[in-house]
């Protein structure tokens, strides 16, 4: 059998790191043989590791969609503002498409992305890696199989390591919601789309959180705008710039916040590149507005109470998990694939270990792109992660950023999604 052709819309860090290194792995499921990016470097860099022609090297996702079709597929992995109208215009075309999360900014837009693909006939899988990484389907098993009874409570927390948060949320590309989106969007619609996975529908929602200790007034003026330029606290920020980029290289070279900060692989390109690019501001001079942390308090069907924690201040990466049932609980450690089931009849506790798949995200970006791969070739059984299932929890997203901004407003969903169903009509 033949590999499925694809197209790389985005060869950034999720283009090249987990689709392309999929096809990598695995050349005869998947094969690259065109490539969208604006960056020169990451476009060559991408090219030449999948021996694409300079002729289908493309610097816009605009001159992809005014050629003829390439390929049957691609995977869109641009940035969060540019998903609509690539989208859109990539269904018109004729391509199936894997859209990376979140769909797009608004709800508005979602669901113009969603008519767009299901007008047209068009696959449109959304990459919510989550529900294909081990970890998370174990915790699924138990919970469908009524192990922990009927469900209670549930406390979820997304625990962002200190240097991941600063790197994505305050120097990097989500740092800002005018260039991409609310963080509870652009980080938790994951976690959303787990909770939905799980426990079926939201009714109630409320939310609080805010950007505290990111700001201009935490440091005093003679505090530099870069890292680079003299700082006096160096030596005890734990964000100062060249510790956290330096250490990721001595650690992992390949690592995705290296990646992201610049192509040349040594200490001397690490610092060329802090002077001038953005992830060697001070992270105290930067233009971020999202959130530094936020909890969403939910009420799902059967009087389901759970809560959502994201911070940004974690001492380790990984999400926790405790979820209460009648006949057991269960307290889930993702770092450290850890899931333990006490249970209440017996006293005993049963502590299993899930092995880390895979690639990215647990093994989730493998799974992902095998449910892709069939799916263009006419499978859709494996595809978990339909457009319009995924509406579900975006919606929420968008209504937990709304309350935040409303001093916690309680909303009922289904108010909530009238409203925004009616403004994409309008």
């Amino acid at each position: 059998m033949e590999p499925i052709e694809l197209v790389m819309v985005g060869a950034g860090n999720r283009g090249y790191l987990a689709y392309g290194a999929y096809a990598e792995r695995h050349p005869d499921k998947a094969r690259f043989v065109a490539v969208v990016e604006p960056d020169e470097g990451r476009r060559a860099r991408f090219g030449e590791a999948h021996r694409i022609p300079a002729d289908r090297r493309f610097s816009s996702w605009e001159e992809l969609a005014a050629r003829p079709q390439v390929a049957p597929a691609l995977v869109n992995a641009t940035m969060d503002r540019t998903h609509r109208p690539s989208t859109v215009a990539l269904l018109a075309a004729g391509y199936e498409i894997l859209l990376e999360k979140p769909i797009a900014t608004t709800p508005q837009e979602c669901l113009q992305i969603i008519e767009a693909a299901e007008t047209g006939g068009r696959l449109l899988q959304i990459a919510h890696v989550l529900r294909y990484a081990p970890f998370f389907l174990a915790i699924r098993d138990l919970v469908t199989a009524k192990r922990l009874g009927e469900i209670v409570s549930v406390d979820w927390r997304e625990n962002l390591a200190y240097w991941h948060f600063v790197h994505s949320y305050v120097r990097g590309n989500w740092a800002n919601s005018q260039r991409s989106g609310p963080m509870i969007l652009t980080k938790c619609c994951h976690d959303l789309d787990l909770l939905v996975w799980l426990f079926g529908a939201c009714e109630w929602l409320s939310s609080f959180g805010s950007l505290t200790h990111f700001t201009r007034g935490a440091v005093g003026p003679e505090i530099p705008d870069r890292c680079t330029d003299g700082c006096p606290i160096a030596d005890v920020c734990p964000y100062f710039a060249p510790r956290v980029y330096l250490d990721r290289l001595r650690e992992n070279p390949r690592s995705f916040a290296l990646a992201a900060v610049t192509l040349d692989r040594t200490p001397e390109g690490v610092m060329r590149a802090l002077e001038t690019g953005p992830y060697g501001r001070c992270v105290y001079r930067c233009d971020n507005d999202v959130v530094d942390h936020q909890v969403v308090l939910m009420r799902f069907g059967r009087g389901l109470s759970v809560s959502l924690t994201m911070q940004g201040a974690s001492h380790v990466e990984g999400r926790t998990v405790r979820i209460d049932g009648t006949r057991a609980t269960l307290l889930a450690n993702e770092s450290r694939g850890e899931i333990d089931l006490h249970d209440h009849r017996s006293g005993t506790s049963e502590m299993s270990h899930v092995s880390r798949g895979i690639g990215g995200h647990g093994g989730g970006d493998e799974g992902l792109m095998d449910a892709f791969v069939a799916a263009v070739r006419g499978d859709r059984d494996g595809v978990r992660t339909s457009a319009r299932e995924s509406l579900q929890s975006h919606l929420l997203a968008f209504a937990a950023e709304r309350s935040r901004t409303n001093n916690g407003e309680v909303l009922r969903m289904d108010d909530y999604v009238g409203v925004a169903r009616g403004g994409a009509s309008g």
